[in-house]
């Protein structure tokens, strides 16, 4: 009787492939729901649903931030938009990511965030404050992108 090792190590890389999979979309999930929460108490705090913003090592930045002009494109916090952003990145991360149809929206979503992150630090440099959370996100987003990139 002969044994087929052939098989047994195909079988064993696809495992391996799976977790590694499976870690990256972890990965991605946390990454975008951490920012998602991030960015709504941002968001409630101008909308004034929350007096001020408890801000770690920025002190009163991430009110000033909040309260600037550029944080509010359209007349919407964007603290709103960004949950908005990373709501849909969270639903289509539940999805099959394999399939182009999913993958290339969540990429070029992630990406947008990415964007907007870096447009937002420039913005915060000009005004010569910064906010914890929304350097939390910009950190965040290119490590979201590449674990996106990597699902497919």
């Amino acid at each position: 009787m002969q044994f087929n090792t052939n098989k047994y190590r195909i079988k064993n890389w696809t495992m391996q492939a799976h977790t590694v999979h499976s870690a990256t979309r972890v990965l991605a999930y946390i990454l975008a729901a951490s920012s998602a929460a991030a960015m709504l108490y941002v968001g409630l705090y101008q909308s004034r649903a929350v007096q001020h913003l408890w801000c770690p090592v920025f002190g009163k930045g991430c009110e000033a931030v909040a309260d600037a002009p550029f944080a509010r494109p359209f007349g919407v916090p964007d603290g709103y938009i960004a949950v908005v952003l990373y709501g849909v990145i969270l639903i289509l991360l539940l999805g099959p990511v394999e399939k182009l149809w999913v993958w290339i929206p969540l990429l070029v979503l992630v990406g947008l965030a990415t964007l907007a992150n870096a447009l937002g630090v420039r913005d915060m440099a000009q005004l010569g404050h910064f906010c914890f959370y929304c350097m939390f996100t910009t950190v965040a987003s290119p490590v979201l992108f590449w674990a996106v990139w990597r699902l497919r």
